[in-house]
């Protein structure tokens, strides 16, 4: 990022940092590479992803009708998943587990709801969540 510019903050890809300056949940984050298939549908397989960590889409336009002059196409992203924060306020702010799932009934979800452990959910779990990141900073705890 380029420090001293305004917001929103820019990326700089040639000036790349191994490391971060926020606290980063530990856990089990999606691989780098090809993501796709994780977009595909909404089906609790996604991209687990953390600061610093981008998933760039592109889509090939050209059979697109053209546009009358003077016009501008605008193109919406419609997207399906979750944000947890590591306000210390908020649920769970120093894992990145337990994974949410579109079943549940809220978050954190109880002893009586859990992540879905299909076949498939195993596997994409071992196929993609293969980047693990330990805890970088203490967790946090009230005093009194």
């Amino acid at each position: 990022m380029h420090a001293g510019h305004p917001a929103p903050l820019t990326y700089d890809y040639a000036r790349v940092s191994k490391v971060s300056p926020w606290k980063t949940m530990a856990g089990h984050y999606t691989r780098e590479g090809d993501v796709q298939e994780l977009l595909a549908a909404a089906d609790d397989m996604f991209v687990v992803a953390r600061d610093g960590d981008e998933v760039a889409l592109t889509f090939d336009a050209s059979e697109l009708a053209p546009l009358p002059e003077g016009w501008t196409r605008t193109y919406f992203l419609r997207a399906d998943g979750y944000s947890k924060e590591m306000d210390i306020n908020s649920a769970i702010p120093d894992t990145v587990e337990p994974l949410p799932f579109h079943g549940m009934t809220g978050y954190p979800y109880g002893e009586d709801e859990q992540y879905p452990d299909t076949p498939e959910h195993r596997q994409y779990r071992e196929d993609y969540n293969t980047r693990v990141v330990v805890r970088s900073v203490p967790l946090l705890e009230a005093s009194r």
